[in-house]
């Protein structure tokens, strides 16, 4: 069970991080120097707050953790990081106290 909660966890993360990217280099902006950097940089093209971008920025390093394996996997921070996203009802609450309510661009 716990492999199953990594994974899903890592590939949860790694979909915001691709989903960052895209939207990053499809403005005219910077470019992010790492994973973490282009969840920072979604606040400054206007598409998520701050402090919401700084709360996220952190999972780029714990999904290297799940990647790469450079430690030891504490499954009691997997468990409570995967419980912060556990239900939708939570996701839509992270997602409207996150986002800016900006029109932006179509990304697709």
């Amino acid at each position: 069970m716990d492999d199953l909660i990594e994974r899903n966890l890592q590939l949860a993360i790694q979909c915001c991080l691709d989903i960052a990217n895209r939207i990053v280099s499809m403005e005219e902006t910077r470019k992010p120097s790492d994973y973490g950097d282009s969840l920072i940089a979604l606040d400054e093209v206007g598409v998520i707050q701050r402090e919401f971008a700084r709360r996220l920025a952190p999972l780029a390093g714990f999904r290297n953790i799940l990647v790469h394996e450079y430690i030891e996997i504490d499954r009691r921070e997997v468990h409570r990081t995967s419980a912060r996203y556990k239900t939708s009802e939570n996701v839509r609450s992270i997602l409207a106290n996150g986002c800016k309510s900006v029109p932006r661009a179509n990304y697709s």
